[in-house]
């Protein structure tokens, strides 16, 4: 019983974490009360022809007022612009960099965000007023009593164009939970951003903009109504841009949002939503729980089925003595009942002490007490009785089958019976052999990704920036005298990133579309980036233009020096034609899940706020506290935040490090559930076949010829096990390797390590019942029977 109970605890526990995980994900934004009436518009661009479309979960400014006017089924609408964008605010001493999310005043009567302090109706009226989460009022006052306080936005382009004059305190609101999308520190007024950029362009896609509609909205009537507006707004637009983009608009669900982000090629998060996830994670989670489960359940049926067996003399004389097979049918549920009731119990209790150890691992934070609600605990009620159905009824019916004379005088075959045993085993020893295939894959693909060759060298570069609206030229020059007089460090570069879409590109006519990047001259080398061919940028704001060698096979280009190419003006300070002066060799400036793609590397002022700072090995704990002092001289009072690039690469993968974690410790359990079952059915098969073990001890039969006449019943299903399992594990794991542009190819070795593996744990298991029979008194075996 003993051996049911703890494998069933660990499919429990693992069915538990799994539905939970599954429900997590799926109850983002519902807690709003208005959650099914709000939808976000979407947009769907082709920026021209033969472009695929791109679907953003955004628009720009002037959609959301101009639907609201002109389409009755709009009630309400909010504007939303936030998520990665930070901000630093400061009360007396005390200076924060927090999250900041931009509204318009109807935010509170839209979302269910509960004000502890202020008016919602009134909270983000004025253009000097924000709205403070509990804990950053914590932080900044050591209390939620905050009504009227002061804070001040250093280097804030909108704060300036107040004059620089301090906001007000006008709200504390509860921390959004955590399945919510919308996340933020600070809520300011819409209008209070608009200060500094207020944009009409019907062209543009980067916030979000939410609608409130009547119940059960004709969705595809509404989006169409929108689509009415655009053509109508837009043509003096599109007339003066050059270009006519195929634009159209959609709406999506609130609650449909965090598992279907559409944040376009960059990530970028301006609309507000964080946290995104894809329906697949969780998907796949719940399958690798279930077949744990059903692991176990089979454990449970094969064990049962085993022992009942043993237990056919015991049934016969009841039936003997006047006991119908409904009572025996019963007796069986009945224990079955018993042994599951006290296994579900221990699983509840051992998931409560284990569910912030999930937690971590999952980056969750689900409680159990709040999570078992009505309708989880209805289906685990309907998986606790199948389970009594599966493990008791079978053996059960088998039993009560048996004719108590052939079974007294052993007429019967009752190891006949365990055929269904063994295809269980083979089932189960199936699943474990994936999930550990899957595991050594797994482990090879993230040692590869860690190993890759990037094209660069990421040791010892710091990232950070100059924060805030700030005039760059002086404060960039005083941090490069710092660094240059300081032995700690190598050399500093600047630059910052356009996100990772194609701009629309083209050279001699031919289009192509390439990522943006603005360096200075000192970046190649601070990246250890090769240079080619050509040379470096000479000066600033010069239309040079050094691209990779991606961008020059994507052009087609045999001499790339020299040759011009037409930039996107948006990006490039209206200059439309630059030229190649350098060529660098490729380097990954994306995840190993998307390939290299064309890059074009411009000297501008522009987003040239971002800092990489290359330090020397000897000490660089000391470099780093060097330049936090010479970046608070020459920033005073700003916050110096800095990562190692090696560790912004590792968060690229901190997805797949959290399911490494997950795959191991599934098929680590599903390994050992495997042979408790294994051990159970070996120790009953043994008890059964005493007196062939003494009889064939008696004419001469040595113990490791019994050890492997017992284990090779069992080992044989295994392999069995394994060469089924072998093609659909390859089917999985290609699938899964898929995500990657760069991968590696699975090797054979992969399959054989996890069918020795599988092989030595069940002989292992089976020999220990074996040596333990064959040892035996054979006369006490005899004796016995």
């Amino acid at each position: 019983m003993s051996l049911n109970v703890v494998g069933l605890v660990m499919g429990v526990v693992c069915m538990l974490f799994a539905v939970l995980y599954w429900l997590d994900e799926r109850s983002f934004d519902s807690f709003h009360a208005k959650s099914d009436q709000l939808y976000r518009i979407t947009t769907t661009m082709t920026g021209s022809a033969g472009e695929s479309p791109k679907t953003l979960g955004g628009t720009g400014q002037v959609q959301g007022p101009a639907f609201k006017a002109a389409v009755p089924e709009v009630l309400d609408y909010v504007r939303i612009l936030g998520g990665d964008i930070y901000g630093e605010m400061r009360h007396e001493h005390t200076t924060l960099k927090l999250q900041l999310l931009f509204a318009d005043s109807s935010f509170f009567h839209m979302f269910s965000f509960p004000l502890l302090q202020g008016d919602s109706a009134t909270a983000l009226r004025e253009l000097n007023s924000v709205v403070l989460t509990e804990r950053t009022a914590l932080r900044f006052f050591n209390s939620t009593e905050a009504i009227g306080k002061l804070l001040y936005l250093d280097a804030d382009p909108s704060a300036e164009k107040l004059g620089s004059k301090p906001v007000v305190v006008a709200g504390i609101v509860k921390d959004p939970p955590a399945n919510s999308s919308i996340q933020f520190d600070v809520l300011h007024p819409f209008k209070f951003m608009q200060l500094s950029h207020e944009d009409f362009n019907w062209l543009n896609a980067y916030l979000g903009t939410y609608v409130l509609l009547p119940q059960n909205p004709d969705l595809q009537a509404i989006a169409q109504k929108f689509n009415q507006i655009y053509a109508e707004k837009s043509t003096a637009q599109i007339e003066a841009a050059g270009f006519d983009p195929n634009i159209s608009y959609r709406l999506q669900p609130l609650t449909d949002i965090h598992l279907n982000s559409l944040l376009g090629d960059s990530s970028w998060h301006e609309g507000g939503t964080v946290g995104e996830s894809k329906p697949v994670y969780s998907n796949l989670f719940l399958g690798i729980a279930f077949f744990i489960f059903l692991l176990a359940c089979i454990n449970f049926v094969n064990i049962s089925i085993a022992g009942s067996l043993g237990r056919a003399k015991e049934v016969s004389v009841r039936k003997i003595n006047g006991s119908g097979r409904a009572s025996v049918v019963l007796q069986f549920l009945g224990e079955a009942t018993l042994i599951c009731g006290f296994a579900f119990v221990v699983a509840l209790l051992a998931a409560e002490l284990l569910l912030p150890d999930f937690n971590q691992i999952a980056n969750k934070k689900i409680s159990l007490q709040t999570a078992l609600n009505r309708q989880l605990l209805t289906g685990f009620s309907l998986v606790f009785l199948v389970n009594i159905l599966l493990s008791g009824l079978y053996p059960a019916i088998l039993l009560s089958a048996f004719k108590p004379v052939e079974v007294l005088y052993n007429r019967s075959n009752p190891i006949g019976q365990l055929r269904l045993g063994k295809a269980l085993v083979v089932l189960q020893f199936s699943l474990a052999f994936l999930l550990a295939a899957a595991t050594l894959v797994f482990y090879q693909q993230m040692d590869f990704v860690k190993g890759k060759e990037l094209g660069y060298d990421p040791s010892l570069v710091v990232r950070t920036q100059i924060s805030g609206d700030r005039d760059y030229e002086p404060i960039k020059q005083v941090l490069k005298n710092g660094v240059e007089s300081n032995p700690n460090f190598e050399d500093i570069a600047y630059g910052g990133v356009f996100g990772n879409d194609l701009m629309e590109t083209s050279i001699n006519g031919q289009k192509t579309p390439a990522v943006y990047q603005s360096v200075d001259t000192s970046y190649l080398s601070v990246m250890g980036i090769e240079l080619r061919q050509g040379r470096n940028f000479s000066a600033i704001n010069k239309p040079e233009v050094v691209v990779n060698e991606a961008f020059v096979r994507a052009a087609g280009l045999k001499s790339p020096i020299g040759a011009t190419v037409q930039l996107h003006p948006d990006y490039t300070n209206g200059q439309q034609a630059y030229t190649i002066v350098g060529v660098a060799a490729d380097f990954h400036f994306e995840s190993l899940h998307m390939p290299i793609q064309p890059l074009a590397l411009l000297h501008v002022a522009r987003h040239s706020g971002d800092i990489w700072l290359k330090i020397r090995p000897e000490k660089s704990q000391e470099a780093l506290r060097d330049f936090e002092r010479l970046y608070q001289k020459a920033i005073p009072g700003a916050t110096f935040e800095y990562h190692f690039l090696t560790d912004l690469n590792a968060r690229l993968y901190d997805r797949e490090a959290r399911w490494q974690k997950i795959i191991g410790i599934a098929a680590g359990l599903a390994m050992v559930i495997c042979c408790l079952g294994l051990f159970g059915m070996a120790h009953l098969s043994a008890q059964q076949r005493m007196r062939e073990i003494g009889v064939r001890k008696v004419l001469g039969a040595t113990t490791a010829g019994i050890v492997a006449l017992l284990s090779n019943d069992f080992l044989k299903l295994v392999v069995i096990a394994v060469l089924v399992a072998s093609p659909v594990a390859y089917f999985f794991i290609q699938k899964w390797l898929e995500n990657f542009a760069y991968r590696i190819e699975i090797q054979w070795t992969v399959f054989a390590l996890a069918g020795l593996a599988a092989v030595t744990v069940a002989f292992l298991t089976v020999s220990f019942q074996s040596i333990k029979a064959a040892l035996a008194n054979p006369v006490k075996s005899l004796r016995s029977e």
